[in-house]
């Protein structure tokens, strides 16, 4: 049948990260990484499904000592890889190893810091991003660079953070940091192509989570899905231990597990305005695609 191309699909290397953020769920999972052949698989079949691939839903890819080789493979796929890392395991050989012609985008997650206890001080961990940064750009102006400060909080507790966050990042690049952000919606440009991306701290879906409604649309399936390191695919990035579980790409091909009744229900089922999973009815933050 035809296909509606998605806006991006999430493949997990590996799912360990090292750290311990306060706004990260716990999870029951097995630490894993996902070999290469089977990264392989997923990268010829995806293609068919979408341009665009991000590394990432928990764990951190840049522990991966050979990462270079599965980008190699989502470039012979014809992909555009999204990494999105912490940046606390970034070393200098990363500068070299992540000017790929696979990457399109690279996003450091700041709060990081912020929900951790870790042995290095704020500057400094900032220092080795900006250091990055500043070394990256000599020798790709094509790629984006993302500092991703998604902390909003209703109580404003995360202005004194990202005040900071920002007076060390424009010092450390060598730009005239603006008297005010606040009015900015997402993001706030400082180089070419690198940006403060700025949005709400957000609940992961869990079903201990307050039921939220079983009406309501969101991307999962239409514009995203995700395949965790194990090889499970899910229907989108937020279910981590693969409470909907769809098929492992390990023994189907993608497009026979999305075409599976319970995969065409939930298509089916945002379309029409019903959520038929009941994760997806604990979850909040599909209430912001909401009409």
């Amino acid at each position: 049948m035809a296909r509606k191309m998605m806006q991006k699909v999430y493949i997990e290397l590996t799912s360990k990260c090292g750290l311990s953020c306060d706004f990260c769920p716990s999870s029951s999972r097995t630490l894993s990484t996902m070999d290469k052949e089977l990264f392989a698989k997923i990268n010829r079949e995806v293609k068919a499904f979408t341009k665009d691939i991000a590394y990432h839903v928990v764990g951190d890819p840049l522990l991966l000592e050979n990462i270079r080789e599965y980008l190699d493979i989502s470039h012979e796929a014809g992909l555009n890889v999204h990494i999105t890392t912490a940046g606390y395991y970034l070393k200098a050989r990363h500068v070299e190893i992540l000017n790929h012609p696979a990457i399109k985008q690279i996003n450091f997650s700041l709060n990081s810091y912020r929900g951790n206890t870790l042995p290095v001080s704020l500057e400094t961990y900032l220092a080795a991003i900006a250091e990055f940064t500043l070394a990256f750009r000599t020798l790709n102006t094509k790629s984006f660079i993302n500092y991703r400060l998604w902390n909003k909080e209703d109580d404003d507790s995360h202005q004194e953070y990202n005040r900071e966050v920002m007076r060390i990042m424009f010092e450390k690049l060598g730009e005239k940091q603006p008297d005010t952000y606040e009015n900015q919606n997402t993001g706030l440009r400082v180089l070419s192509k690198v940006l403060f991306n700025f949005d709400s701290l957000f609940e992961w879906p869990s079903l201990d989570a307050p039921f939220v409604s079983d009406t309501g649309y969101c991307h999962g399936l239409s514009s995203q899905m995700a395949i965790l390191s194990d090889g499970r695919l899910v229907p989108c990035c937020f279910d981590y231990e693969a409470k909907i579980n769809l098929g492992n790409v390990k023994d189907e091909k993608i497009g026979k597990i999305l075409d599976t009744p319970r995969s065409q229900n939930i298509i089916e089922g945002f379309k029409n305005n019903r959520v038929v999973e009941e994760l997806c009815r604990h979850c909040a933050y599909r209430t912001k695609f909401d009409s």
